[in-house]
């Protein structure tokens, strides 16, 4: 005759489940948090390939951040990577890439280096977004709290798709990129970064009076770790990509020129 379970036998198996379950399901999550991290560093790195193949298109000149045109059926800036721009105009800037598409895709400058679509999504973004890429926006026109510490990286902080800058008829910006031959230190300068926000550039630390660590604000390491765990995916303007967290961020990383900083 076959022994049935009893109730205190089934609790504790039950019990034992609940137990292993509480233990397993955060190393589930974690690990589905480190895929999508893995397929939007593989995107970072496409991205920055894409790069490389249009300075070898123009010149050993990098890829703007935004661009004038006169594109047919499309609003009169061409940016970096392309997305629905057909949008009211804020910061210079059209359309939103944190709002879904709803006309078709403006081409970017970088587009046709690009395998698919698909590259410029992170997978750990919001669906409803566009891309959550964006490109190094630190300019020598904007002025930063930091130039009354140090006046010589006053009018020469940019990164290297942001020269300079000037305003169209319309009110959005077009750019003047840097030459390969400008950057004093391509591994050490930050080209593209994730962020949240309404345009695909950023320049989210350089009006604070900083140099190394970062300002201790809790608002600025959300805007760089709102995707991956305390942590964003980058580009270096050499090519590699890494993760980075934003307490190892120093000032230097996002200029161009590196001579116009004290040594550390």
């Amino acid at each position: 005759m076959r022994r049935a379970f009893t109730l205190i036998e089934l609790l504790v198996v039950i019990a034992i489940i609940a137990i292993l379950a509480a233990i397993l399901f955060p190393v589930f999550i974690q690990a589905k948090a480190s895929a999508k991290q893995t397929v939007c560093l593989s995107n970072t790195k496409q991205i920055g390939a894409a790069e490389f193949l249009y300075m070898g298109d123009y010149d050993d000149v990098w890829c703007p951040d935004a661009s004038h045109n006169s594109d047919p059926g499309f609003v009169s800036q061409t940016v970096w990577i392309g997305f629905d721009n057909s949008g009211a105009n804020s910061g210079g800037f059209y359309g939103r890439v944190d709002l879904p598409a709803k006309k078709p895709i403006h081409p970017g400058l970088l587009d046709s280096y690009l395998k698919s679509e698909g590259v410029k999504k992170c997978p750990a973004m919001p669906s409803t977004w566009q891309t959550s890429y964006a490109m190094n926006y630190w300019s020598p026109r904007f002025n930063s709290a930091y130039y009354s510490t140090n006046p010589g990286a006053r009018d020469n902080e940019y990164g290297p798709g942001s020269k300079d800058w000037a305003v169209a008829n319309d009110g959005s910006l077009y750019f003047l990129a840097a030459s390969g031959s400008d950057l004093e230190a391509p591994s050490s300068t930050l080209a593209m970064w994730e962020h949240n926000a309404i345009a695909p550039v950023c320049v989210f630390l350089q009006q604070y009076n900083w140099f190394s660590p970062p300002p201790d604000d809790q608002a600025l390491k959300n805007h760089f770790h709102f995707l991956h765990r305390d942590g964003a995916n980058v580009l270096w303007a050499d090519n590699h990509a890494t993760r980075m967290v934003y307490g190892r961020l120093r000032r230097p990383m996002f200029s161009v020129r590196k001579d116009i900083y004290p040594s550390e």
